[in-house]
């Protein structure tokens, strides 16, 4: 049964410019991952044949390279729209590793067949604006980390700049479904926020907020208007080609719900899973950085600062009313002068 949701691992490769080059220096490659026993066991293991003593891993169900072409709205009818042309393969990492049991009960080494387990993961690689990046979709640790052995560890870049997601622009996604009823321009609308994951400012406290209308969180709000900075969003973005449902974090690493995402057009893909996939990464992630990039100026010198005021003033009402407190009760805070100073506020605002 195919999965509800998607993981996307994202990783910049180095070394590699072109799908040809992954073919070459990538897909060729096995890698054997040696069983690990306890010193003692080494006469054991001496006698133990290559095949027993090394799990492997390998490549199978490699595709042909295919290209998906995106033509790009323009809200200028008068210029000519731009195609968006991203080259992509996918191809399975066949996996072999260790059960927790490796010996029988007189203490020998099982037969392999009895002590590994496999699994298959999905894994592509796309060619973008000169750069080759692969995608693993597991959300285990652990068999990410093998499929990066098998790809190679010298080919996978330290960081990747090209999808770091600045640290604003997830609050500013918040700011424009509040003001602007998601209006994020060209053509690109953002449906809804339903969850979230920030750190406060000591990045060591995680709030994480999950709701249908993750707008009407007073956690939410509260986190913002205290200028902490979202991590993680789950989002419904919607533009002509799709309407996809997503969680990403400042890496630009992905969960897809597939269920809930569909194409809205009839483009060239292997199946809906690739297309939510290289569509997502090739344009929507540019697409938002970019529309960011545009507004991030007046967006951090003017309007976040009244953003983050309103919605703090939402935040103090709400707990008024959910707690029925008086104006009496809330006056009691600042008793002293020392406080108003603290607060950085005016009783007048509360009393207004």
């Amino acid at each position: 049964m195919a999965s509800s949701k998607i993981t996307c691992k994202l990783f910049k490769l180095t070394g590699i410019n072109s799908l040809d080059d992954v073919k070459i220096n990538i897909l060729n490659r096995t890698f054997a991952d040696p069983l690990v026993i306890p010193k003692r066991g080494n006469e054991i293991y001496k006698s133990l044949s290559v095949e027993e003593k090394n799990f492997y891993f390998t490549w199978g169900g490699i595709s042909e390279p295919n290209e998906l072409i995106i033509q790009t709205t323009d809200e200028n009818e008068n210029e000519e729209k731009n195609e968006i042309c991203v080259e992509y393969l996918f191809a399975t990492a066949e996996i072999e590793y260790p059960k927790r049991r490796k010996k029988d009960s007189n203490g020998n080494i099982l037969p392999k067949a009895q002590r590994v387990n496999y699994t298959q993961i999905m894994t592509y690689f796309f060619s973008f604006n000169k750069s080759v990046h692969l995608i693993i979709c597991s959300s285990n640790d652990a068999n990410q980390e093998r499929v990066k052995k098998l790809v190679g560890t010298s080919y996978i870049a330290n960081c990747d700049k090209d999808y770091e997601i600045p640290s604003d622009l997830f609050n500013w996604l918040f700011f424009k479904y509040i003001e602007s009823d998601g209006c994020l321009g060209e053509g690109l609308d953002l449906m809804n926020i339903n969850g979230f994951i920030g750190n406060t400012a000591d990045e060591h406290n995680v709030f994480k907020g999950i709701s249908d209308q993750t707008s009407e969180l007073i956690i939410t709000k509260a986190f913002i208007s205290n200028g902490e900075i979202l991590r993680t969003i789950t989002a419904r973005l919607r533009n002509e080609d799709i309407d996809i449902v997503f969680a990403i974090d400042d890496k630009s690493n992905t969960q897809i719900y597939v269920y809930q995402s569909e194409k809205l057009k009839l483009l060239e893909a292997e199946d809906n899973d690739t297309f939510f996939i290289i569509y997502l990464y090739s344009h929507l992630i540019p697409k938002l950085k970019s529309l960011y990039n545009e507004a991030s100026e007046q967006f951090l010198s003017n309007e976040k600062r009244q953003f983050s005021e309103k919605i703090g003033l939402e935040v103090i009402k709400s707990i008024i009313n959910r707690n029925s407190l008086s104006i009496e009760d809330v006056l009691e805070l600042f008793s002293s002068p020392s406080d108003l100073r603290d607060t950085g506020q005016n009783v007048s605002i509360i009393n207004g």
